[in-house]
């Protein structure tokens, strides 16, 4: 757009001063046609004069020297005339190709660009796809998880009813075996290095002294050799799986 608008206002300068120049010369060739009239009269004035002064003489030579100029100018203006047009043209021409090279520059630009941020938005879209699916897996992974984790969480809770549940009935059948299971788990926490070891009992610490219990009932009644094995068993378990 400013490429077109320098080659109007190039044109519009080029075609004033050729009027200008042109009425110029409309004006002196005027002159020019008058100051020759003026000469034909003062020829035949000088014919019908038989003594002219010298001045007058001068004088007229030098309006003729001078008209001679002008008409001298007037002839060469026409080719400077003729120059500047030519430069004109090739400067217009000029100005044309470089418009036409910017434009198709832009253009190549334009359609560049687009193609890059057509490629980008399709990375972006199949980027996308691809953590919508990581995150959906992720998330059926999480969730079972956390259905596991609970599950685990419930059975051990089970475990440790069942454990304190069972350490209370062998206290109900055998009583006196209650001071051996205290001392065995006072030895279990001064082991596990507790500070406090007068805290309540956890459900480790009931399954340590429900396999007292048993130990101890065992060693002074031989009839108890045929009771099953729950509370050994459940303490293996509960020492594989590292409940406590």
């Amino acid at each position: 757009m400013r490429f077109r608008c320098a080659v109007k206002e190039l044109d519009s300068a080029w075609y004033d001063a050729t009027n200008n120049l042109m009425l110029t010369a409309d004006a002196r060739k005027v002159l020019f046609e008058e100051l020759l009239w003026e000469h034909r009269d003062l020829a035949e004035a000088h014919d019908k004069c038989q003594v002219i002064p010298e001045a007058s003489i001068e004088a007229i030579k030098e309006q003729l020297a001078a008209a001679q100029r002008e008409k001298e100018q007037l002839i060469r203006r026409p080719e400077e005339l003729g120059a500047q047009k030519t430069s004109y043209q090739e400067l217009k021409a000029q100005l044309i190709q470089l418009s036409l090279d910017h434009a198709k520059a832009l253009k190549a630009a334009e359609a560049d660009a687009a193609a890059k941020m057509h490629e980008a938005l399709e990375d972006a879209g199949n980027s996308n796809m691809v953590l919508q699916a990581e995150l959906e897996e992720a998330a059926k992974a999480l969730k079972g998880v956390e259905d596991k984790a609970a599950r685990l969480e419930a059975e051990r809770k089970e475990y440790d009813r069942l454990i304190t549940q069972t350490d209370a009935h062998a206290f109900r059948l055998f009583p006196d075996s209650q001071a051996f299971a205290i001392k065995r788990v006072e030895e279990h926490r001064v082991g596990q290095a507790q500070e406090n070891l007068g805290v309540p009992w956890t459900p480790y610490d009931h399954l340590v002294a429900l396999n007292a219990r048993v130990s101890h009932m065992r060693a002074i009644d031989q009839n108890l050799s045929d009771i099953p094995d729950v509370a050994t068993q459940l303490f293996r378990l509960c020492g594989l799986a590292k409940w406590c």
